[in-house]
């Protein structure tokens, strides 16, 4: 797999911010085909792609807000209600801290 890093990745129970491919080996790793099937992935100029290189279709501004402010809020990051619709930028500014 050949991708330009930094990348979000989302799956099922969680999305991780990617600097660089031992990142995503270290994601990959122990998942099942079928749940790299269901991996989703988003690159900084805003574009929705599956493992295989494949478009996707993009998840809403608002579904983006919800899946980072979760994963923030466990991060023990606080004060995220008021973040409800964030663009790919936004979301990568958001997890690069």
């Amino acid at each position: 797999m050949q991708f330009s890093f930094p990348l979000i990745i989302f799956s099922e129970q969680e999305i991780a911010h990617l600097e660089g491919e031992s990142d995503l080996n270290d994601f990959l790793y122990g998942l099942t085909k079928e749940q790299r099937n269901g991996l989703l992935l988003l690159n900084k100029a805003g574009r929705y792609f599956d493992l295989y290189n494949n478009d996707v279709t993009p998840i809403t501004s608002t579904e983006l807000a919800t899946r980072v402010t979760q994963q923030l809020a466990q991060e023990g990051i606080c004060c995220l209600s008021k973040v409800t619709q964030l663009t790919p930028e936004q979301a990568f500014m958001m997890l690069d801290n």
